[in-house]
């Protein structure tokens, strides 16, 4: 603990703020007064002019920015009014100031700390009374009252000398024009998902901006913040002990580059470029994501890729093309689904995990909440789309929400902003962030005897549906050789767990610790989790480019697909979504690479990935594609088939028509009863046909 005297404060600032880059600030200051206010100093010039004084600014901040103040207006020009008002704010605190917010204690009180986290919500920009010109009613004296706290506070007598007022009841008039304001907000931030483990809750702390920095912060923005550690007596009828805690906020520092927060050091970045040298980086980067889980290889090929993303562009025209890949898993229940989502949200950089059966439109986009600033009005609080801004989303049971609930994520998917309309308040918020869901059958199970197609199984809008990139499709199904191969690798999972809880010196009769540990080494993660994560941030400095023969190998592959559906079927294979996925996976195939060019192995592979998913979830009996099977309500058959029940129907009499020979009828036409009735369900429901009487049809 040093100990300064004013003296030596006074002479410590004068040394920081001498520098000529101080001094051109001062300067401009008082030309530009009062558009500029501040003067933002350098904790690192701090330190080099006297770590001693660096330390002191950290326990003692309100002695030494009122002296430091002080020492800048001693600087101004002689025409300078000196009732002006100059913050002094302090920026770039060494990492030692940093403090997590769920570790804030007493003794931060009243010290200067840097908190890293997120905005959840800021009330809009208000005046704040800091002094307040009050009016005797009797004797009409002028008295100054300072405001340091959220309630006005009234002088407790006249200060008129020559007066007998305060023998008498008082009464103060408060001129509201001639008092002095200063612009306020609160902020309301939480504990950043990334440093968070094991479903912790995110901690939250409330903070005040004032004057010239006030209104530059929105909900979701990733943010430093610098200020100093403050109690509140709880606003409770009875008098409380117990205080709260909230930061003066003295300067605010923007987390450019998405994954700044992940500490990449030389060690580290020697280490990434070895693995990118690695010829089964691919490989070592799929058997590192949920090792715990068999097989499964395209799906975590996939999310590997996903980790990793495409590039997000910028054309001449200010178009914003995303780079961020959607990836839905929709499948049997017990086929480690959930699993695959926590494991991506820990693994990923920056990942937030969601339950769609709990969240609400709110929940996962934006919330209007009533803040509790003084008049209750409504502010934005940032959902969990919001909160994983240039992160990772993963979202289980998306088939659980409500359609009002799914229809917001459609632009939240596609433009990657989200348009509020709530409680008054119209706002856009960032959320480029790529979303992995999952999602159950309809009949909780899927069903592959009945002839009916998997896409009609998946209770989400084709709509919806048409936003992923990639949607595999998991089926359990009693197969002898790869029940036994799933058994084997759960049962390892256990007995090495096992193992490693007993530790190596265990002695167990009838078991070798070691050698569990040998035969199960598979199950180990190929790159540790913490490298791996870095890794992928690392990645995201580079942008690959793609080389004209991988384009072209897209362009063919593309193409082709197109052609068969010009081949007499009608159906439409593939669309211009399709085509963007191959140039996403492509570049993350690269990216993932560390490379700077897109090649033709990167295209191969974004090609094989569409493929595979494109046949088993749009897949013809004839052998060809029809993507209309998932991305509109009826298929390229349903809609022939349609057409041929109405016109069965047009041909009825005046009275309709029966459902037998509706059914007879269609059967000729080769569509079996039970497509007939579930047609002409959907058409009473549109409203296309009606029953004049009990069990009889018509065209309305």
């Amino acid at each position: 603990m040093t100990s300064f005297s004013d003296n030596d404060i006074t002479e410590a600032w004068k040394d920081v703020l001498g520098k000529d880059k101080y001094r051109l600030m001062v300067k401009e200051v008082a030309d530009s007064y009062p558009d500029r206010r501040s003067l933002l100093v350098d904790y690192s010039d701090i330190d080099i002019s006297s770590t001693d004084f660096a330390i002191e600014i950290l326990e003692e901040p309100d002695r030494c920015l009122r002296l430091g103040k002080e020492v800048i207006k001693a600087d101004m020009p002689a025409e300078w009014d000196p009732k002006n008002k100059v913050n002094l704010r302090v920026q770039g605190l060494p990492r030692d100031a940093k403090v997590d917010i769920r570790k804030l204690r007493a003794k931060h009180l009243g010290t200067l700390v840097a908190v890293e986290g997120l905005v959840r919500k800021v009330t809009s920009v208000k005046p704040k009374m800091t002094y307040a010109r009050f009016e005797c009613a009797r004797c009409h004296r002028e008295i100054w009252e300072p405001q340091p706290g959220m309630v006005l506070r009234e002088p407790q007598m006249c200060t008129n000398p020559t007066s007998t007022c305060n023998k008498q009841a008082l009464r103060f008039i408060l001129d509201e024009e001639a008092s002095m304001y200063v612009d306020t907000q609160k902020v309301e931030m939480q504990e950043s998902p990334e440093g968070l483990r094991g479903g912790a809750q995110p901690e939250r702390l409330t903070g005040y901006i004032e004057d010239d920095i006030s209104g530059v912060i929105t909900a979701g923005n990733r943010v430093t913040i610098n200020g100093i550690i403050r109690s509140a007596e709880k606003a409770d009828r009875d008098k409380s002990t117990v205080f709260d805690i909230y930061i003066e906020v003295l300067s605010i520092e923007f987390q450019q580059h998405e994954y700044d927060e992940i500490q990449i050091t030389d060690e580290d970045e020697d280490a990434i470029q070895s693995m990118s040298r690695d010829p089964d980086l691919f490989d070592n980067i799929v058997k590192s994501i949920s090792p715990t889980i068999y097989g499964m290889e395209e799906v975590k090929s996939a999310i590997a890729l996903q980790l990793f993303g495409g590039s997000n562009k910028v054309m001449d025209d200010g178009t914003v093309i995303r780079g961020d890949m959607h990836i839905l898993l929709v499948g049997d229940p017990g086929v480690a689904k959930s699993q695959i989502l926590r494991y991506m949200s820990s693994l990923a950089p920056r990942g937030i995990y969601a339950s769609g059966k709990s969240a609400s439109a709110a929940g996962l986009t934006a919330a209007a909440v009533k803040d509790d600033f003084g008049d209750g009005r409504w502010t934005l609080e940032a959902g969990a789309l919001v909160l994983a801004d240039k992160g990772l989303a993963c979202i289980d049971e998306l088939d659980k929400m409500t359609e009002q609930d799914r229809s917001s994520l459609h632009e939240a998917m596609e433009s990657q902003k989200i348009s509020v309309a709530k409680a008054g308040i119209t706002a856009t918020l960032q959320c480029r962030c790529s979303m992995l869901a999952a999602a159950n059958p309809k009949y909780g199970r899927f069903e592959l005897e009945g002839g009916e197609s998997l896409s009609t199984q998946i209770d989400l809008p084709p709509a919806l549906m048409s936003r992923f990139d990639l949607i595999f499709v998991l089926t359990d199904r009693p197969n002898a050789e790869y029940d036994r191969k799933v058994t084997e690798h759960i049962l390892s999972v256990h007995r090495r767990g096992e193992a490693r809880q007993v530790g190596e010196d265990a002695d167990i009769p009838g078991v070798d610790v070691e050698e569990i540990k040998a035969r199960t080494i598979d199950i180990k993660p190929k790159y540790d989790p913490e490298i791996l994560r870095k890794y992928v941030a690392y990645s995201k400095r580079i942008t690959p480019v793609m080389t004209e023969s991988a384009a072209k190998l897209i362009e063919d592959t593309y193409m082709d697909i197109r052609k068969s559906g010009d081949e007499g079927s009608g159906s439409v294979p593939i669309t211009a979504r399709q085509l963007e996925a191959f140039v996403r996976l492509s570049e993350a195939s690269a990216r993932m690479r560390l490379s700077p060019a897109v090649e033709d192995g990167d295209a191969m592979r974004a090609v094989r990935l569409v493929r595979y998913y494109l046949e088993k979830i749009a897949g013809t009996s004839t052998g060809g594609l029809d993507v209309d099977m998932f991305s509109s309500d009826y298929s390229h058959k349903d809609r022939s088939d349609l057409s041929r029940l109405k016109d069965i129907l047009r041909g009825a009499g005046e009275d309709g028509i029966s459902v037998d020979d509706i059914v007879s009828a269609a059967e000729g036409e080769g569509i079996s009863e039970k497509e007939t009735k579930s047609m002409l369900i959907k058409l009473k429901v549109k409203g296309e046909v009606y029953c004049p009487r009990d069990g009889m049809y018509k065209v309305a």
